[in-house]
């Protein structure tokens, strides 16, 4: 699947919805996309239901959003991460922390 990155604002949040793998190849688009979202927005939301795969490449450029927006002293978190996803978030111990307190839940089988 090719990977795709859009963002969407309402009076809330901006939101960067993601499609398609996370991995080394998009890493720095995604990392790029949020921070430029970041420089301009108090909270951004990055909606994961549209991931279908997430590498430690991936991991990492969701933490580093995550990591800049706290310099920044603004919000971002992810949400509605697809089943892959999200057991890729809890078995790192990251769902939390990256759903900004919200619980992530992913499919046990």
């Amino acid at each position: 699947m090719d990977f795709e990155i859009f963002t969407t604002r309402d009076d809330e949040a901006a939101v960067l919805w993601l499609r398609g793998d996370i991995d080394l190849r998009v890493r720095d688009r995604v990392a790029s996309a949020a921070a430029d979202l970041l420089a301009e927005e108090k909270v951004v939301i990055a909606d994961l239901s549209g991931v279908t795969f997430l590498d430690s490449s991936g991991l990492s450029a969701l933490i580093k959003a995550r990591k800049v927006a706290t310099g920044l002293g603004r919000q971002f978190t992810v949400r509605s991460a697809s089943p892959p996803v999200a057991r890729v978030l809890t078995v790192t111990g990251l769902a939390h922390w990256l759903a900004g307190g919200i619980r992530v839940t992913a499919d046990p089988a």
